[in-house]
């Protein structure tokens, strides 16, 4: 079955929410599926759980205002919905390689990606993979 129109809907419902509170009982009433019918769909076809895509784009949105803005870090944090600036930069981090205040810094490059047909958002780049960064190994330093 073709989910074009439901992942459309849901991409732009974020989307045109990012900024505030994401009432996902809203998403139900606007598209007439379950909360869970979706969060299936959105997976089986994006690869990636709802929540983490709704934490990315949060994320992406407020790496744009970093750049865009000298609003503080944690005036960000609280209007894409993170709790603080604890909670904010270790999200933040998780998701670009970077601390906010590195990222601000650094301010690299932000590309447009396309999230689905007709919308289009902030992409992030991994600091993982810039020049002299190294990713992040899981064997322990050897002595």
């Amino acid at each position: 079955m073709n989910h074009y129109i439901l992942i459309w809907s849901v991409c732009t419902f974020i989307e045109s929410r990012v900024r505030g509170e994401i009432h996902m009982d809203e998403l139900v009433r606007q598209t007439g599926f379950s909360l869970a019918h979706i969060r299936d769909v959105f997976r089986e076809c994006t690869g990636k759980p709802l929540a983490r895509y709704v934490q990315e784009r949060r994320i992406a949105n407020a790496a744009q205002e970093l750049l865009d803005t000298d609003r503080t870090i944690l005036d960000i944090a609280v209007q894409y919905g993170f709790s603080g600036r604890t909670v904010f930069s270790r999200a933040f981090r998780r998701h670009t390689g970077y601390t906010p205040s590195r990222f601000r810094a650094e301010a690299p490059v932000l590309a447009r990606v396309r999230l689905c047909a007709g919308v289009f958002g902030v992409s992030l780049p991994d600091a993982r993979c810039s020049a002299g960064d190294t990713a992040p190994s899981a064997a322990p330093p050897e002595q």
